[in-house]
């Protein structure tokens, strides 16, 4: 029969190695926001080499919003495309942080991270984006190896989530590692 003592100690170990969802939704921001960005520098650059213009696939994800217009709109639309991209990039990064652990290993974590890249980038192709924004699947079709590989990228993105949980997670573990060593002086 344990004492009052060791079953505090064993609680506190055992819930030092439970990740706080907190942790995991801050990692699933960090990961998404940090696939996000790839995309978006990724498509960029596509399109500027390819010489369709820089700005040209933050105006394509401001269709969403503003039509076509937004091919010609000026800052709005490249912004709202920013933050359009921004925010199912960090919704997809919660999801993912969610179902990987802090123990995932980085290999694991990569191949997970780059096949959920490549189905969003099945989904979107060929179900959401010819449904929902006609004007960005039109300019991406003049782009498909850029707009792939971009996706790819966001799949190494949300390969950071377990490096996140990790750091997310940390000061909690310091903090309860601290009061076991307080409950149980050595």
């Amino acid at each position: 029969m344990a004492t009052q003592a060791e079953a505090a100690e064993m609680e506190a170990r055992r819930s030092a190695y439970r990740t706080p969802a907190g942790a995991r939704i801050a990692a699933g921001i960090a990961a998404g926001a940090v696939g996000g960005i790839l995309m978006i520098g990724c498509m960029m650059i596509y399109a500027s080499v390819t010489d369709a213009g820089a700005t040209m696939p933050l105006k394509a994800l401001g269709a969403l919003v503003y039509g076509v217009e937004a091919l010609v709109a000026g800052p709005t639309a490249m912004l709202v495309g920013v933050l359009i991209q921004l925010a199912l990039a960090i919704v997809i990064g919660i999801i993912f942080a969610l179902f990987v652990s802090r123990e995932t290993s980085t290999v694991a974590a990569l191949f997970a991270g780059v096949v959920v890249g490549i189905a969003v980038w099945a989904a979107m192709d060929l179900f959401a984006m010819p449904q929902v924004n006609p004007t960005m699947a039109a300019r991406i079709a003049l782009m498909p190896l850029g707009y792939f590989f971009a996706h790819v990228l966001f799949g190494v993105g949300l390969a950071m989530s377990p490096a996140f949980i990790r750091m997310f997670a940390k000061e909690r573990h310091e903090r309860v590692r601290v009061q076991t060593q307080q409950i149980l002086p050595i």
